[in-house]
Protein backbone atom coordinates (compact mmCIF):
# COMPACT_ATOMS: atom_id res chain seq x y z
CA UNK A 1 0.00 0.00 0.00
CA UNK A 2 1.34 3.45 -1.14
CA UNK A 3 1.96 6.22 1.38
CA UNK A 4 1.06 9.86 0.88
CA UNK A 5 3.60 12.46 3.07
CA UNK A 6 2.32 15.80 3.66
CA UNK A 7 4.75 18.65 4.64
CA UNK A 8 5.10 21.60 6.51
CA UNK A 9 7.54 23.35 8.79
CA UNK A 10 6.31 22.37 12.46
CA UNK A 11 4.14 19.75 10.84
CA UNK A 12 1.56 20.85 13.44
CA UNK A 13 -1.03 22.90 11.82
CA UNK A 14 -0.66 22.99 7.74
CA UNK A 15 0.83 19.37 6.71
CA UNK A 16 -1.19 17.57 9.83
CA UNK A 17 -4.62 19.29 8.52
CA UNK A 18 -3.76 17.68 4.61
CA UNK A 19 -2.73 14.64 6.22
CA UNK A 20 -5.79 13.85 8.03
CA UNK A 21 -8.49 15.48 5.07
CA UNK A 22 -6.56 12.74 2.29
CA UNK A 23 -7.11 10.15 4.91
CA UNK A 24 -10.64 10.66 5.62
CA UNK A 25 -10.94 10.92 1.88
CA UNK A 26 -9.35 8.29 1.01
CA UNK A 27 -9.66 5.65 3.59
CA UNK A 28 -7.74 3.11 3.77
CA UNK A 29 -6.87 2.40 0.31
CA UNK A 30 -3.45 4.63 1.12
CA UNK A 31 -1.27 5.56 3.88
CA UNK A 32 -1.54 9.17 4.63
CA UNK A 33 1.56 10.49 6.91
CA UNK A 34 2.98 13.85 7.63
CA UNK A 35 6.24 15.51 8.70
CA UNK A 36 7.66 19.00 9.26
CA UNK A 37 10.98 20.37 7.62
CA UNK A 38 11.46 22.27 11.50
CA UNK A 39 8.74 20.23 13.31
CA UNK A 40 7.93 20.48 16.81
CA UNK A 41 8.12 17.07 17.44
CA UNK A 42 5.80 15.47 19.89
CA UNK A 43 3.56 18.59 20.06
CA UNK A 44 -0.04 18.35 18.91
CA UNK A 45 -2.55 20.68 16.28
CA UNK A 46 -3.07 23.70 18.17
CA UNK A 47 -6.59 24.95 19.03
CA UNK A 48 -7.30 26.74 16.45
CA UNK A 49 -6.48 24.11 13.77
CA UNK A 50 -8.84 21.76 15.50
CA UNK A 51 -11.63 23.84 15.51
CA UNK A 52 -11.53 23.98 11.84
CA UNK A 53 -10.74 20.63 11.77
CA UNK A 54 -13.91 18.91 13.90
CA UNK A 55 -16.34 21.73 11.71
CA UNK A 56 -15.76 19.13 8.94
CA UNK A 57 -16.01 16.24 11.55
CA UNK A 58 -12.33 15.07 11.47
CA UNK A 59 -10.18 14.87 14.98
CA UNK A 60 -7.10 16.18 15.18
CA UNK A 61 -5.84 15.47 18.57
CA UNK A 62 -3.88 12.27 18.71
CA UNK A 63 -1.69 13.98 16.60
CA UNK A 64 2.17 14.59 17.65
CA UNK A 65 4.61 16.55 15.25
CA UNK A 66 7.50 14.82 13.92
CA UNK A 67 10.80 15.94 12.31
CA UNK A 68 11.17 15.37 8.01
CA UNK A 69 14.00 12.72 7.69
CA UNK A 70 15.38 10.76 4.23
CA UNK A 71 13.74 7.33 5.42
CA UNK A 72 9.92 8.89 5.81
CA UNK A 73 10.20 10.31 2.49
CA UNK A 74 11.94 7.05 1.18
CA UNK A 75 8.98 5.16 1.74
CA UNK A 76 6.57 7.79 0.08
CA UNK A 77 4.91 7.40 -2.88
CA UNK A 78 4.46 11.25 -3.37
CA UNK A 79 5.55 13.69 -1.02
CA UNK A 80 3.11 16.90 -1.02
CA UNK A 81 4.78 20.31 0.87
CA UNK A 82 2.30 23.36 1.49
CA UNK A 83 4.97 25.85 -0.04
CA UNK A 84 7.77 25.83 -2.78
CA UNK A 85 9.96 26.61 0.32
CA UNK A 86 9.15 23.42 2.01
CA UNK A 87 9.63 21.54 -1.31
CA UNK A 88 13.08 22.73 -1.46
CA UNK A 89 13.89 21.63 1.84
CA UNK A 90 12.49 18.70 1.00
CA UNK A 91 14.63 17.74 -2.09
CA UNK A 92 17.42 18.73 0.22
CA UNK A 93 16.58 15.99 2.71
CA UNK A 94 16.12 13.38 0.39
CA UNK A 95 17.36 14.32 -3.39
CA UNK A 96 16.03 10.86 -4.74
CA UNK A 97 12.39 12.34 -4.26
CA UNK A 98 12.75 14.83 -6.25
CA UNK A 99 10.30 13.95 -8.87
CA UNK A 100 7.98 12.61 -6.31
CA UNK A 101 7.91 15.98 -4.55
CA UNK A 102 4.90 18.16 -5.30
CA UNK A 103 3.47 21.55 -3.70
CA UNK A 104 -0.09 20.99 -2.40
CA UNK A 105 -0.85 23.68 -5.06
CA UNK A 106 0.96 22.26 -7.82
CA UNK A 107 -0.98 18.91 -7.34
CA UNK A 108 -4.67 20.86 -7.08
CA UNK A 109 -3.62 22.46 -10.98
CA UNK A 110 -2.30 19.66 -12.29
CA UNK A 111 -5.64 18.15 -11.20
CA UNK A 112 -7.17 20.93 -13.49
CA UNK A 113 -5.08 20.81 -16.26
CA UNK A 114 -6.74 17.63 -17.96
CA UNK A 115 -3.72 15.44 -17.51
CA UNK A 116 -5.32 11.64 -17.15
CA UNK A 117 -4.43 8.98 -14.27
CA UNK A 118 -4.95 5.72 -16.15
CA UNK A 119 -4.17 2.83 -13.17
CA UNK A 120 -6.77 0.63 -12.02
CA UNK A 121 -5.65 1.51 -8.02
CA UNK A 122 -4.46 4.28 -6.29
CA UNK A 123 -1.04 2.73 -6.17
CA UNK A 124 -0.89 2.52 -9.89
CA UNK A 125 -2.17 6.09 -9.98
CA UNK A 126 0.08 7.60 -7.31
CA UNK A 127 3.12 6.06 -9.49
CA UNK A 128 1.76 7.55 -12.61
CA UNK A 129 1.55 10.95 -11.22
CA UNK A 130 5.51 12.58 -11.44
CA UNK A 131 4.87 11.58 -15.68
CA UNK A 132 1.28 13.30 -15.48
CA UNK A 133 2.65 16.59 -14.20
CA UNK A 134 5.55 16.31 -16.13
CA UNK A 135 3.62 16.31 -19.24
CA UNK A 136 1.97 19.51 -17.82
CA UNK A 137 4.55 21.85 -16.89
CA UNK A 138 3.89 23.66 -19.82
CA UNK A 139 0.47 24.63 -18.61
CA UNK A 140 1.22 24.61 -15.18
CA UNK A 141 3.83 27.37 -15.63
CA UNK A 142 1.15 29.42 -16.41
CA UNK A 143 -0.89 29.12 -13.35
CA UNK A 144 -0.39 31.43 -10.27
CA UNK A 145 0.41 28.23 -7.69
CA UNK A 146 -0.20 30.08 -3.85
CA UNK A 147 1.94 28.74 -0.82
CA UNK A 148 -0.65 27.76 1.46
CA UNK A 149 0.09 30.24 4.30
CA UNK A 150 0.92 29.61 7.79
CA UNK A 151 -1.58 30.36 10.48
CA UNK A 152 0.32 29.36 13.78
CA UNK A 153 -0.13 31.72 16.46
CA UNK A 154 -2.29 34.09 14.16
CA UNK A 155 -5.69 34.68 14.94
CA UNK A 156 -8.66 32.14 13.82
CA UNK A 157 -9.26 33.81 10.96
CA UNK A 158 -5.71 32.85 9.42
CA UNK A 159 -6.23 29.28 9.98
CA UNK A 160 -9.49 29.17 8.55
CA UNK A 161 -7.76 30.80 5.23
CA UNK A 162 -4.67 28.21 5.39
CA UNK A 163 -7.36 25.46 6.16
CA UNK A 164 -10.08 26.14 3.21
CA UNK A 165 -6.88 26.52 1.13
CA UNK A 166 -5.57 22.56 2.18
CA UNK A 167 -9.44 21.79 2.09
CA UNK A 168 -10.11 22.80 -1.36
CA UNK A 169 -6.74 21.69 -2.77
CA UNK A 170 -7.24 18.11 -1.45
CA UNK A 171 -10.47 17.82 -2.65
CA UNK A 172 -9.43 18.65 -6.17
CA UNK A 173 -6.50 16.29 -5.78
CA UNK A 174 -8.63 13.54 -4.32
CA UNK A 175 -11.09 13.82 -7.16
CA UNK A 176 -8.07 13.52 -9.82
CA UNK A 177 -6.84 10.38 -7.69
CA UNK A 178 -9.69 8.66 -6.77
CA UNK A 179 -10.01 5.59 -9.44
Amino acid sequence: MATILTVCTGNICRSPAAELLLADALGESVVVASAGTHALVGHGIPEPMIVELAADGIDGASHAGRQLNETIMTGAAIIITMTREHRQLAVQTAPSALKRTFTLAELAAAAGTGATLTGATIDERLAEIPAAVAAHRHVLAEFELDDVPDPFRRPQAEYHQSYRLIRSAVAEFVEWLKV
